[in-house]
């Protein structure tokens, strides 16, 4: 190698500290030859690099995470206070807090974290719902006397948490409402945070912070809860937003508060009515809750109460009726986890295209046609009608495969191109489209669940919504697609491989959920949406051109949603060695590299190299 060319190189591994991997000789050499051309061209190194590290993380436990990433000493607490003073807004927060019979040991951390704040602008709401136990009022008006940012009042009869936590709404007087347990924490930047977010954006209505839990001795802290920005078809899965989170007063005031007879999910009931009123959201990537998981608690028993799940449904099912016309609200049998989905507004003809070369498979033991296949599935199982089937191919299809086509009405696109190139083959069945939503489906796939367009069509239809990705499974019932995320630039699969039972993290692949970009595997957006954004990108002949279609529509401000309620197999060779050409790779770096260096939905904590939810140290 060249001198001139080790330089960059040099400096790059020692700037970023891969010398340790070198000497520990933790490298993949197949990586180094594909990419070390590349690694020294100054525009994409450092996100080759930084993928190439990745290869490497070390899944740790989170008291190790905790140990390095946060760093709240008193140094940096007292650099937050000085920095306060910069603040060109100062929005004052209403900590609204009911209490019932709070155990000392837990009350007291309760109202230190909220004393310990290094943000000053805040009050504490706190209503009593007629504790019996004098030492829950004596504890708060000994609070409240210290300090005048502490107002207590005290029900003469006990509400339950709904009616209570009215009764301290009452008394808030902040730009902001935040919400909390009575036997819970927050992180002492909490509030600090919340305001720094909003004097850079003081139109921000809705913040949420991560979250994680606690033990009930407050020794313990686990299972991090690290989010996804604001993803609305998330929240209609679970209660996603859950703790810390800033609600715009004035926005809280015309929903009308908390409902008693949503007692058990009443926060989630609150958040779903409220979000309908917002116009922007904001993720806060730090956890500044802590969760107690204490016996009674809402985090230690909320799955197994069937009120709970009850009054979760009805909130549900509500919020649909107000944003749509509801199909159905369930529980799946993933506790804390809804299936939801509205009706689909009239009955819009959708043209499904399947690229094919006509080829056979061995599938189940047996030898199988598969775009044939791939259309009876469709033919046969689906429930939705309206539908055109447009199977483009090479012009070499076998008279056995028309013949069987012919029986299902199917629309024959030749693509006469000798050279391979899999998005000019589905922009030449774009164009011979007439429906008015466009579906680009793999010919080794096969439909399981009838109702699955009407899954996706539900969605695509949502204001906001661009394109629609489902749920595929390898022929053995694992995972192949539950979403695509970024590390460095590059998407991949998460979860790929897994069982096919497996939740995800956090429902992540049992409910809906917003992302960057779905596989075009199967993939559904309105056909002058797909017109509007160009297509395919023709010079991405084999890989990322389904990646680069989401990433424009991405880009236009709308949302990519993936949804558990569309299921199919996608008979690709799950040991199959996934391989990108360098010009592809190049041509989407280029395009995309900067923008997706990191994934809005898929916390930079986590393992990318496979992208699983692992938690790494970075």
């Amino acid at each position: 190698m060249a001198t001139a060319m080790l330089k960059p190189l040099s400096r790059l591994l020692t700037s970023r500290g891969a010398l340790r991997h070198i000497a520990a000789q933790m490298w993949d050499p197949r990586w180094l030859t594909r990419n070390l051309s590349r690694l020294v061209q100054a525009k994409h190194a450092d996100l080759l690099l930084d993928d190439f590290l990745r290869q490497f993380e070390t899944k740790v436990p989170y008291d190790r995470w905790i140990a390095v990433h946060e760093r709240l000493d008193a140094a940096s607490l007292k650099a937050m206070r000085a920095n306060v003073d910069t603040f060109r807004r100062r929005p004052r927060f209403s900590i609204v807090v009911p209490t019932y019979e709070t155990a000392p040991e837990v009350l007291t951390p309760f109202l230190d974290s909220v004393l310990a704040q290094v943000y000053p602008d805040w009050e504490l709401c706190i209503a009593d719902d007629a504790s019996r136990q004098p030492h829950v009022r004596a504890t708060l008006e000994r609070y409240a006397a210290n300090d005048p940012r502490i107002k207590v009042t005290v029900r003469t009869t006990n509400g339950h948490i709904a009616e209570a936590t009215n009764t301290a709404l009452e008394m808030a007087s902040g730009d902001f409402i935040c919400l909390m347990d009575h036997d819970d924490t927050i992180a002492p930047n909490a509030l600090y945070e919340f305001a720094l977010a909003l004097d850079a954006d003081p139109d921000l209505d809705f913040i949420y912070s991560d979250e994680d839990k606690i033990t009930a001795d407050g020794q313990t802290r686990y299972e991090p809860f690290f989010k996804p920005d604001w993803s609305p078809e998330y929240l209609e899965s679970c209660m996603y937003t859950a703790h810390f989170a800033c609600y715009r007063t004035s926005i809280v005031r015309r929903v009308g508060g908390f409902r008693k007879e949503f007692n058990g999910a009443q926060d989630y009931d609150f958040v779903l009515r409220f979000v309908e009123h917002i116009g922007k959201a904001a993720h806060i990537p730090k956890i500044l809750y802590h969760w107690r998981a204490i016996p009674g608690s809402t985090a230690a028993s909320m799955d197994n109460k069937d009120y709970v799940i009850d009054a979760a449904v009805r909130a549900l099912t509500e919020h649909i009726e107000r944003t749509g016309r509801l199909a159905f609200v369930r529980p799946n049998r993933y506790g804390g986890c809804f299936d939801v989905r509205r009706q689909v507004e009239g009955e819009p003809k959708v043209s499904i295209v399947i690229p094919s070369a006509g080829r056979p498979s061995e599938i189940r033991g047996e030898m199988v046609d598969l775009v044939v296949n791939c259309v009876r599935s469709i033919a046969q199982t689906s429930s939705y009608r309206n539908l055109e089937l447009i199977v483009v191919h090479n012009g070499d299809l076998r008279p056995e495969t028309v013949e069987a086509l012919d029986a299902y009405g199917v629309v024959y696109v030749h693509y006469t191109d000798p050279v391979f190139n899999i998005a000019a083959k589905m922009n030449l069945g774009a164009q011979a489209a007439t429906g008015d939503y466009v579906l680009f489906l793999n010919d080794d796939t096969e439909v399981i669940n009838p109702d699955w367009l009407e899954a996706m069509l539900s969605l695509a239809q949502r204001p906001g919504v661009g394109v629609v990705g489902a749920k595929l499974y390898f022929e053995d019932g694992t995972l192949q697609h539950v979403g695509v995320t970024f590390c460095a630039g590059l998407p991949d699969h998460i979860r790929r491989g897994f069982s096919g039972d497996d939740p995800g993290y956090f429902f992540s692949t049992v409910g809906q959920r917003n992302y960057m970009a779905v596989t075009g595997a199967c993939m559904l957006l309105r056909r002058a949406l797909f017109e509007e954004v160009g297509g395919f990108e023709e010079a991405l002949a084999i890989n990322y051109n389904d990646i680069d279609l989401c990433l424009k529509v991405w880009d236009r401000g709308l949302r990519i949603v993936y949804t558990a309620q569309a299921e199919l197999f996608h008979f690709e060779s799950r040991n199959r060695e996934r391989s990108v050409a360098a010009h592809e790779q190049a041509i989407f770096l280029e395009r995309w590299g900067e923008r997706v260096s990191t994934d809005p939905f898929y916390s930079p904590y986590f393992a990318a190299r496979p992208p699983n939810f692992e938690l790494i140290l970075c």
